[in-house]
């Protein structure tokens, strides 16, 4: 579990950087351009799955799980891992963010964004919020009619907020791949702490972490 964890962290930060570095001072090309096809499809639906990743948003999400915490002690492993793991990547995105300085796309649409454009923060959060909840939720003992409907749903809902990055014409899609490899990065890292804790062993089986 935790050579296969520091593995995939070690891979998926390679590949952060490499694309980082490929993408971030050149014009767009491939799959960049491709991807601006996309751009004002259904903007009105596209801006309410990005705004389910705005900070306030995020904050809310976080306060109920602290609630679900101590409320169902079971969860609170899960809890745990979840919110502290955001909260770095978090800062962390916003960090890697001024290192890269890609320019945003410039055909935004309804909404401009300050920041720059690589990585996603958006794709990560999609991942390491609605992805990983997901999971937990399909892992858990909550009964099967519940998993198999809450868990696609949110799996689904982190695929729209992806989407929507594209049809606002936020983002270019290797700023996409590139927030989802700094999440992916964010949670082999998590999970590779988490195991070599050995205090954190059983919780961390309890959580079903990945």
């Amino acid at each position: 579990m935790i050579v296969r964890s520091a593995v995939v962290a070690l891979v998926a930060a390679a590949l952060y950087v490499a694309l980082g570095r490929a993408v971030s001072h050149v014009l767009p090309y491939g799959i960049d351009v491709a991807g601006r096809a996309l751009a004002g499809e259904a903007p009105h639906l596209a801006l309410l799955f990005t705004r389910s990743c705005l900070w306030y948003v995020l904050v809310a999400l976080g306060l109920i799980a602290i609630f679900v915490a101590i409320r169902f002690p079971a969860w609170r492993a899960r809890v745990v891992f979840a919110i502290s793991t955001t909260l770095i990547a978090w800062q962390l995105s916003d960090a890697l963010k001024l290192v890269f300085g890609r320019p945003r796309p410039e055909y935004w649409k309804l909404i401009h964004e300050p920041t720059f454009a690589y990585s996603s923060g958006h794709a990560m959060f999609a991942l390491l919020v609605y992805g990983l909840w997901a999971w937990f939720v399909w892992k858990s003992d909550l009964p099967y009619a519940v998993r198999v409907v809450v868990a696609p749903l949110l799996a689904l809902w982190g695929c729209g907020v992806i989407w929507s990055r594209l049809a606002l014409g936020a983002h270019y899609a290797t700023d996409l791949v590139g927030g989802l490899l700094l999440a992916t990065t964010a949670l082999a890292v998590a999970s590779t702490a988490t195991a070599a804790w050995p205090g954190r062993r059983a919780g961390a089986r309890a959580a079903n972490v990945p």
